[in-house]
This record gives structure tokens, sequence and C-alpha cells, in this order.
């Protein structure tokens, strides 16, 4: 084939497609079933939670509680290290109360169970307790951030401050084992 007629061939193909992108003006047209409207509003980078899905600071930490209750729970099993099945055993007890807790605030509904995460259910043994403790770091001072966003709603403000502090304990007994 030709050099030309595959230049040829690339930008007709690259005219097609770009009449299928959106316009950047706005147009007498109706969308096109499916589009959603214009002020939509964007759910990107929300977490969402219960079933009218519901968000803000309740929400969100309800489900950070929930990630790590899932996470505890696979530890108290999955775990080697004593002091990771015993911060792993603190976690599920203190995160059980706290989801009771949030679902009042975050619109109720059924406790929805994590599922356990895939790649660290794989391993075992120390490189198991390893990628555990860092995915609970993780979580411990994503909820700790949440909590901050949450002390100026009354009605949270004490969990959120156990919250809080739990995540400087919890912290110091990750960074603490081996």
């Amino acid at each position: 084939m030709r050099k030309s007629t595959i230049i040829g061939a690339v930008l007709v193909g690259g005219i097609a497609l770009a009449g299928c992108t959106p316009a950047e003006y706005d147009s007498d047209q109706p969308p096109a079933p499916g589009t959603p409207p214009a002020d939509a509003p964007k759910m990107a980078g929300q977490a969402s939670s219960g079933e009218h899905g519901a968000s803000g600071p309740a929400a969100q930490l309800l489900s950070n509680r929930q990630q790590v209750l899932s996470l505890a729970q696979l530890a108290t099993t999955k775990a080697t290290s004593p002091q990771a099945k015993e911060v792993a055993s603190e976690l599920q007890q203190s995160a059980t109360e706290q989801i009771s807790e949030l679902q009042q605030h975050a619109g109720g509904g059924a406790a929805q169970s994590e599922p356990a995460d895939a790649s660290l259910s794989a391993l075992s043994g120390p490189a198991f307790d390893a990628q555990w403790k860092q995915k609970v770091l993780a979580l411990v001072d994503e909820a700790a951030n949440l909590a901050r966003s949450a002390q100026s709603d009354a009605q949270l403000k004490e969990l959120a401050g156990e919250i809080a502090n739990e995540q400087q304990e919890i912290t110091a007994k990750l960074n603490s084992t081996s």
C-alpha cells in the first residue's frame, strides 16, 4: 500500500471521528438518549453510601469505616503478626460501633458490607501483614481528614473527635509493628 493512501485514510478517519466529539457551542439538536442533562451534578470523586446515594461527611466516614471493618475482619484470620491481629481486633470493634452511629447520620439504611481487597486476600504471611498495614494506615489517615471536615457538623462532632483520636493511636500501634 502506498504511503499517500495510508495518510489519506488516517485523515479521513480523523475527520469522521472529529464529528463524533461534543460541540463546544450550544446546539438546537436534542441530546442523544441517555445523555445526562448539562446541569446534572458531577459525582466523580464523591463517596456515596446508603440506599438513596447520600453524600457528605457522614456518608464518606461510613464508607471509610466499612472498608476498615472489612480489612480488620480479613486480618483477624490472615495476619501473622500478633500486633497486627490485636490492632485488627480493636479496629473491628470500633468500626462496628462507628458504622452503627454513622448510619443514623447518613440517612440510615442497612450496613453495606465492603468486599475484602482481592489482591490483599491473595497474600499471606509477612507480605499480607505489610500490605494490610499500608492499606489500613491510608484508610485511617483518610478517616482523620474526613473527621476534621465533619467537625462543623454538630451531630458528628463527638464521633469525629473519637475517630481523629483513634487515628493517632492506630497509627502509633501500626508503626510499632514489624
